[in-house]
């Protein structure tokens, strides 16, 4: 049985998505709530560059490499010091994110070494849920 079933959400993109709101704390202590698409073919989480600045990281937080995105070869800004991070829904289980700023990025993309190494995640795209099971 999962511990959260979530109705897919439309974030004014036009259509319903798997989005999950998460609680990120960064590493200097700003803190917030940002939705953001489960997505598989995510290595880790992506978050927009703009985020990097409101979370607390500086130029000294951030190391920049190629990485590979939907639209090929995209430099990446991989965060040196994790965030923490909770499902509002579920606050006793806080778990590290290691985020990559990109440019140009519209939506935050929470992928596999994140969010999915702590939640089986099970998409039911005909009834537009997607449920977790913490793992």
């Amino acid at each position: 049985m999962p511990d959260l079933l979530v109705a897919y959400r439309d974030l004014g993109l036009g259509e319903l998505r798997p989005i999950l709101i998460l609680h990120v704390t960064g590493p200097g202590g700003a803190e917030g709530d940002i939705a953001g698409l489960i997505d598989s073919g995510a290595d880790g989480t992506v978050l927009p560059a703009g985020y990097a600045p409101l979370m607390g990281y500086t130029p000294a937080d951030i190391a920049a490499h190629q990485g590979a995105g939907v639209g090929g070869s995209v430099t990446m800004h991989q965060a040196t010091r994790p965030s923490k991070a909770f499902i509002p829904e579920m606050p006793g289980l806080v778990f590290e994110l290691n985020p990559c700023f990109v440019q140009g990025c519209q939506i935050a993309l929470w992928g596999r070494k994140d969010l999915m190494q702590h939640f089986d995640v099970n998409i039911m795209e005909r009834r537009k849920q997607f449920s977790l099971t913490q793992v």
